[in-house]
């Protein structure tokens, strides 16, 4: 299955934009479902070869869809890389025909991926916590991937998580990129999106101070603030929480819906389309009659 792309504006194309349109549209579902090295770094070089014929793809020349998809792949890219990219968005005019919400979210995250390597230069404070994190983790993610889904032990393992996660809390804290390291970090912030309101209610503000101290991806913050908007009945502001709706995963309503991409360039989140599909395409186990 294939991201859909719009018609109407591939009317307006030449027949060599449109099949460049496709193309990028078929490159960014492959880099969005491989957990591959080896296929991922193809796909990177691919796009590199792309950018180096055409440069920066715009609305006019391939519809809004590809433009954005073009510049997520080239997020995908090294540091390096993108750093001649942003160059070339920086001279006079270059970005008028762009998706402004792919330019934000390029720039976000050339920001926030800098702000990981130079962590991982460095070794966290507590390598022990980061150690606990990870295994708790893998735990956590055993049960949950489609090789091993099992909903029967969701709620034990989550459950057999709650004193460790509980007690780190109260003597750590939230854990950071410091102490922990950015993986580490993640992934506690993921293990408490299983646990109970009241421990996000905890974890939220700790969370935000560390995002605005450059110790925590906002990702994490997002991820959070919008379960604790739904614990509440509330609408999400991001579109991080999915639902099952007739047996699909779609977004729990969210607030200013028109909107909530820029919101989500702002802080380094891909359009809540793209991850809408990611999601659906790689838990569908998710929505399964026993996991209901």
């Amino acid at each position: 299955m294939l991201l859909p792309i719009v018609l109407a504006a591939s009317l307006a194309m030449s027949d060599s934009d449109q099949a460049l349109a496709i193309h990028i549209r078929e490159i960014t579902t492959r880099r969005l479902l491989t957990q591959v090295p080896s296929e991922e770094a193809a796909i990177d070089a691919e796009v590199q070869v792309i950018y180096a014929k055409h440069g920066l793809l715009t609305r006019s020349e391939v519809g809004d869809e590809a433009a954005y998809d073009f510049i997520f792949l080239l997020t995908n890219q090294l540091h390096a890389f993108q750093t001649r990219v942003l160059k070339a968005l920086d001279q006079p005019g270059a970005g008028h025909d762009l998706p402004p919400d792919a330019v934000t979210f390029l720039r976000t995250r050339y920001r926030l991926d800098g702000v990981k390597a130079a962590r991982k230069g460095k070794l966290p404070t507590d390598p022990a916590l980061r150690d606990m994190i990870n295994s708790l983790y893998e735990a956590d993610q055993a049960v949950r991937r489609q090789s091993g889904f099992d909903p029967k032990r969701l709620g034990e393992i989550d459950r057999a998580h709650t004193e460790q996660l509980q007690t780190i809390v109260k003597e750590h804290g939230v854990p950071t990129f410091s102490t922990v390291g950015p993986e580490a970090a993640g992934h506690f912030v993921v293990m408490i999106q299983h646990q109970s309101a009241q421990m996000r209610d905890v974890v939220l503000p700790l969370l935000r101070a560390h995002v605005d101290q450059g110790e925590a991806d906002p990702e994490s913050y997002a991820l959070v603030y919008d379960l604790s908007q739904v614990d509440q009945s509330k609408d999400q502001r991001f579109g991080e929480r999915l639902v099952c709706l007739s047996g699909k995963l779609k977004e729990a309503p969210i607030e200013d819906e028109k909107h909530v991409n820029e919101r989500r360039a702002e802080i380094g989140l891909m359009r809540v389309e793209l991850y809408s599909y990611l999601v659906s395409q790689t838990m569908p186990q998710m929505c399964s009659a026993s996991s209901s």
